[in-house]
Formats: C-alpha cells, sequence, structure tokens
C-alpha cells in the first residue's frame, strides 16, 4: 500500500521523516545509475524529494562538480571516505575510521551538505565508501544526481549514462 503523499518543506525535514520511517519503496522508472566510480540506487521518491543510496569504488576521487537546482544532504554509511567542500579541500576523516557504537563506524550518521548546487566531491580511500543522498529537487521531477551533472565526469561510463539520459 503505498503511503499518503507528504509534503516538506526542505531536505532536511525529508531527511529526518525518511530516518524515522525507513520507508523503502524504489521506483520503477529512473532507479538505477552507473558511473565509472558508484552506483547508484534510489530507495525512496515522492514527488521532487528523494533518497538515493550510494556505492563508491576503492581508491577514487570524483571531480568537483554541481547538481543544479539540486538541495543534497549526503549520510554517512561506512567505509573510508571523505566529502569535498565548495572550496575544493575535504573534510579530512582519517582519524575517524575506527569502530564506534554498537561496532558500527564510527561516523555512521555524519552528515555533509550541497544546497542549491553547490560544489562538491567525493574521494574514497582503500575500502571505498557508502552514504544516503537525501534530495530536493527545486525545478524538475527528480531522476538521479549523477545525471543531473555539471562538471568534468568520472570517465565514460558516466558519459555513457549521462548521454542515455539527456531526455531526463
Amino acid at each position: 500500500m503505498r503511503p499518503l503523499k507528504m509534503q516538506w518543506n526542505n531536505v532536511e525535514e525529508f531527511m529526518g521523516w525518511w530516518l524515522e520511517t525507513r520507508i523503502i519503496r524504489p521506483p520503477f522508472k529512473d532507479t538505477m545509475f552507473t558511473t565509472d566510480f558508484a552506483q547508484s540506487f534510489c530507495l525512496y521518491r515522492e514527488g521532487r524529494f528523494q533518497v538515493e543510496l550510494y556505492l563508491l569504488k576503492e581508491n577514487i576521487t570524483t571531480p568537483f562538480h554541481r547538481h543544479p537546482n539540486v538541495d543534497s544532504m549526503f549520510l554517512y554509511l561506512g567505509g573510508n571516505l571523505e566529502f569535498g567542500l565548495p572550496d575544493k579541500t575535504f573534510t579530512n576523516t582519517q582519524e575517524f575510521q575506527k569502530e564506534g557504537e554498537h561496532g558500527a563506524h564510527m561516523l555512521l550518521g555524519k552528515i555533509a551538505v550541497a544546497m542549491d548546487g553547490e560544489l562538491h566531491s567525493v574521494r574514497t580511500y582503500d575500502q571505498g565508501g557508502a552514504f544516503l543522498s537525501f534530495e530536493y529537487w527545486q525545478d524538475k521531477d527528480p531522476s538521479s544526481v549523477v545525471v543531473n551533472w555539471d562538471g568534468e565526469y568520472d570517465g565514460p561510463v558516466h558519459i555513457k549514462t549521462v548521454t542515455a539520459n539527456e531526455k531526463l
């Protein structure tokens, strides 16, 4: 049974609601996307809001890029990754790459933010990494930030994915 359509004022409210409910309802359309560095899977979509799970390969750095007209909040799940900031520096998470409470990663639940298409990147080390991307699409229905991309692409697989989805 499909839940009643929810109304959120911003991506932060949406993230809080989803983390409480943890409803997983992948959409039929535009569910999975691949780049040279990552695989994305949409866990939930409602109106202009969605949650994408990202699994990233080890030892990669995405080019700094933007997702125009998208507000994003990235929730750390696991692995060894760092988020790039608008000034093209990276958060240094190396001292936190250890076990935390209940055997989970110490950084589990930490958040990085890229509002309104703000410049960002992500890099991983030997384990790769995983995070959730909570998104509010300001001016169109969501597909994936993998294809709503402004900047240098990850490589030929990413270019192929964007080209195949230019209609989105």
